[in-house]
């Protein structure tokens, strides 16, 4: 919602969530890159090698398919950290949400929410502060009523 681009601090705003989902994906990496270890050597063993031991299978897949476990290994970190950079797209926005939700619940002064421009989740800055900007309005409208009564 802002003009002007401002660069984060941080990549990690709620570690809980963002965490978990790093860890959920750098486990399915892991899966992925066995099974197609796996898939590699059933099919080398079937096909390529049908008289050899699994251990000499074994050691020809892994000298042929080396430069390809290296790279499928070497990408992990790079998917962490995009997956750390697109969380962030939505556990900034409500970080600063429950921040705003509860200075509001405390009844102290709420700055109107501006997410990021490339955030997740602009509607709900706007309908929050819409909420405030509600809130401000009746606040406003009763106290001259108490005022007159007394």
């Amino acid at each position: 919602m802002s003009d002007k681009k401002t660069k984060r601090r941080t990549t990690i705003f709620d570690p809980e969530v963002q965490l978990r989902v790093i860890r959920k994906i750098a486990f399915h990496w892991l899966v992925f890159f066995c099974c197609n270890v796996l898939a590699l050597l059933i099919w080398i063993r079937l096909f390529e090698q049908p008289d050899a031991n699994w251990g000499q299978t074994f050691a020809d897949t892994l000298r042929r398919f080396f430069p390809f476990f290296v790279v499928t290994l070497i990408l992990i970190p790079a998917f962490v950290w995009d997956t750390m950079k697109l969380t962030s797209r939505f556990a900034g926005p409500i970080l600063r949400l429950r921040a705003a939700l509860s200075d509001a619940g405390k009844g102290r002064a709420v700055q109107p929410l501006r997410f990021r421009e490339n955030d997740f989740w602009q509607e709900m800055a706007t309908n929050f502060n819409s909420l405030m900007e509600q809130r401000e309005t009746k606040s406003s409208e009763v106290t001259p009523q108490r005022e007159t009564e007394t």
